[in-house]
């Protein structure tokens, strides 16, 4: 059984007591246990002691919660949703958050913190991406622009035993006319994603990650690089 239920539950109840809102711990154990993937206390107590599952809850090295689930579970209990259900995020983030694990109050917060990143630095530090940097005869001083807001992916609660994030973005390089090799244009379409292994519904734990790229040619449209792919000491006429 995972660890921080129980005083993540317990957390929640003060709380949210000194509010003015008792509300009982088995009920907050039931929104707990939606925020964490499941249907039910019940159902996360019997994939906690299943020992055919190699990852459980405590193994996460990072949390991701539903908020969703935890609303509905709350109302269908007959609590003011809203509070509750933030008690229980704050309660989770303290109770389950420590030096191997980090506890993220949805898939929004999780890109933000720590997911775009640790996109960004897959596709900067991946071998094919430099492979494909290195002939294009351009530098590349900056990190690659990927979007901002959370990409679509696969659920990542309903996911069984692995999950992946991935996001495209470009690398806009320079182009270096010390370079010795022809110029291939300065911009890469890039792909780079996250794997990871599921830890309950809810938990994740690294896997591995990798990117990809390729050169756009669109340059060669622009007149500002109309003869740059002729390297300057190349004659007219062969």
């Amino acid at each position: 059984m995972a660890t921080f239920v129980s005083p993540a539950a317990y957390a929640a109840s003060r709380a949210l007591a000194a509010q003015g809102l008792p509300v009982k711990r088995s009920h907050l154990s039931e929104v707990i246990a939606a925020l964490l993937g499941y249907r039910s206390y019940a159902a996360l107590k019997v994939e906690e002691v299943d020992a055919t599952k190699v990852l459980h809850l405590d193994d996460a090295e990072i949390i991701v919660l539903n908020q969703a689930p935890g609303l509905e579970r709350a109302g269908g209990l007959g609590l003011q949703g809203p509070p509750i259900v933030a008690a229980c995020v704050a309660a989770l983030k303290a109770t389950a958050s420590n030096d191997d694990t980090q506890v993220f109050d949805g898939l929004a917060e999780f890109y933000d913190l720590h997911a775009r990143q640790a996109l960004i630095e897959a596709i900067a530090f991946d071998d094919a991406v430099a492979s494909v940097m290195g002939g294009s005869n351009a530098t590349y001083p900056d990190n690659p622009e990927i979007d901002d807001e959370c990409p679509p992916t696969a659920d990542l609660w309903s996911a069984v035993d692995e999950w992946r994030i991935e996001a495209a973005g470009k690398m806009v390089g320079e182009y270096a006319p010390e370079g010795d090799r022809m110029f291939n244009g300065d911009t890469l379409h890039c792909l780079g994603w996250l794997d990871y292994l599921k830890a309950g519904r809810a938990g994740l734990v690294f896997s591995e990650s990798g990117a990809g790229a390729e050169s756009d040619d669109s340059w060669r449209d622009d007149e500002d690089y109309a003869d740059l792919s002729v390297p300057p000491d190349t004659p007219d006429h062969f």
